[in-house]
């Protein structure tokens, strides 16, 4: 009895051996392994962590979307630039092939299309830093060659791989995303937003007068130039914002510090060969196919994206045909559609976060599809911009209408691609890199197809008619951000998705 009395608490001082002896684990086995598994899982150390992005001072913050909205400027120009120098340069490759001259445009389009399904999965596995430097300095390797191509197939080829390379457009909402707060992420997506809708107007108007005055290749020897000094500030300023690679490096020094292998992130994962295919090819697709809401905004966002397309690979033949304008003179009249861009830009600015501010203030809980209102007065105003665009032009009415008809446009497009980019960000967190990508293809290959399309159209119905058939699609894809407000969460909640990731 006095032996029994001795060993026991020997025996209950040491759980491990208790498990041995028993066969079992005893309650302090498991909760001394859980407390050493939760010593070794490396997360924020607290609500406050500087190491936190959301905790960056909000002049760091600024300065990097500041940063990332001059890369996409340049790369948002540089997409459009060579849109009225297009009969420069068949005149210097001696072609007469008009395909070319839309197809100068729309391959870069169908390179966008691509590079998002692998730069938004290699940003999430390692991060966006290491991602979006090496597109861009790709992206001056590839403006350089352009501009020293000697002959068309040579040109085109690197006009698809510059659009491989724009890493910006599926990057830079999910570093806004990074950075701020739900409550205050509409505003700097707003903001954020500026450059990828002004950079296509911007781009026609400046291509017309550098080609004519200086020759089409100094088009893409400035897109070089631009986009290489952004790249030194990225190298210079611009730090990882992506928190599960933040982590991964915070226990990579903990393991080092330590010799203790087994400090692993929170947000850890595997990376292999197979692995990686997996993830870069399969999670967009997935995404796509598991996913009715980001394939049914998908399409929406395609649709406006490819409209507004159409009209700035025609707007320059329109006017110079029908209102006699000069090459420079026809690039002007982009500002229109800059002008309405801009308007809805500062809608979107005013209204994303009111409407997340209001629902918490009284108490609610913030959801996604709480940024979608603005989308409902884009989507009526399209069909109505379009009718008046085309049928202005088919009159030959005074030169101001068609643009103002366009002005009125650029307010619905804005209006209804920055509510549903803002959303799939809060929407998809972690993984809206992979939902930005996948409705960024979408929209790249509706913006690659459509302006081939539409000179066909126009051909056989005229301008009127043809634009009257756009605004008729348009017409059937305005419930949609009324079902996504009315059912958007209730499918994401019973998507499969939810399963998979």
């Amino acid at each position: 009895m006095e032996s029994y009395a001795t060993e026991a608490p020997e025996i209950a001082s040491d759980p491990a051996k208790l498990e041995k002896d028993s066969g079992f684990r005893s309650l302090e086995a498991e909760s001394a392994t859980q407390d050493r598994v939760d010593r070794h899982v490396v997360d924020f150390d607290g609500p406050d962590d500087p190491e936190n992005p959301l905790n960056w001072s909000n002049t760091r913050k600024w300065c990097l979307v500041g940063l990332i909205s001059a890369m996409t400027l340049v790369t948002n120009l540089a997409t459009l630039m060579c849109a009225p120098a297009a009969p420069l340069i068949l005149r210097e490759f001696s072609s007469n092939n008009q395909l070319y001259q839309t197809l100068l445009v729309s391959i870069w389009e169908l390179g966008e299309a691509f590079g998002p399904l692998f730069i938004a999965p290699l940003s999430e596995i390692y991060g966006r830093a290491p991602v979006y430097n090496a597109v861009n300095i790709l992206f001056c390797i590839f403006s350089i060659a352009g501009a020293v191509s000697t002959n068309m197939h040579m040109f085109i080829a690197f006009r698809f791989l510059n659009g491989i390379t724009v890493g910006a457009i599926v990057l830079n909402p999910s570093i806004v995303g990074d950075l701020f707060v739900t409550e205050r992420r509409g505003n700097a997506m707003a903001i954020e937003g500026i450059a990828p809708l002004i950079g296509p107007v911007l781009g026609p108007v400046i291509g017309g007068y550098v080609s004519q005055a200086i020759g089409w290749r100094w088009l893409f020897w400035l897109a070089a130039i631009f986009a290489g000094i952004t790249e030194i500030g990225f190298l210079a300023f611009f730090r990882e914002t992506y928190k599960v690679r933040i982590l991964e490096r915070k226990a990579a020094r903990l393991r080092k510090v330590t010799g203790d292998d087994s400090y692993k992130s929170v947000h850890h994962v595997t990376h292999t060969i197979m692995g990686f295919l997996t993830v870069s090819v399969m999670r967009p697709a997935r995404m796509l196919l598991l996913s009715p809401v980001i394939f049914l905004l998908g399409l929406y966002v395609a649709l406006v994206y490819a409209y507004t397309y159409v009209l700035l690979t025609t707007m320059t033949e329109v006017f110079e045909q029908r209102y006699g304008f000069s090459t420079g003179s026809a690039s002007l009249t982009f500002l229109g559609l800059g002008i309405g861009l801009t308007a809805g830009l500062l809608l979107c600015q005013a209204t994303l976060d009111r409407y997340v501010s209001r629902v918490q203030t009284r108490g609610g809980a913030m959801k996604p599809e709480q940024r979608l209102p603005p989308m409902i007065a884009g989507g009526l105003v399209i069909p109505a911009a379009l009718l008046w665009y085309g049928w202005t032009v088919q009159t030959r009415a005074p030169w101001p209408a068609p643009v103002v008809a366009t002005a009125t446009l650029g307010f619905a497009v804005a209006a209804t691609l920055l509510p549903a980019f803002s959303y799939l960000v809060d929407a998809f967190g972690l993984h809206s890199a992979s939902a930005l990508a996948v409705t960024i293809s979408l929209r790249c290959v509706a913006g690659a197809a459509f302006p081939l399309v539409a000179p066909c159209l126009y051909d056989r119905l005229g301008v009127g008619w043809g634009t009257s058939v756009l605004a008729v699609v348009a017409l059937v894809f305005v419930p949609v951000p009324l079902l996504l407000m009315w059912f958007g969460e209730r499918v994401r909640l019973r998507s499969r998705l939810l399963v998979t990731y």
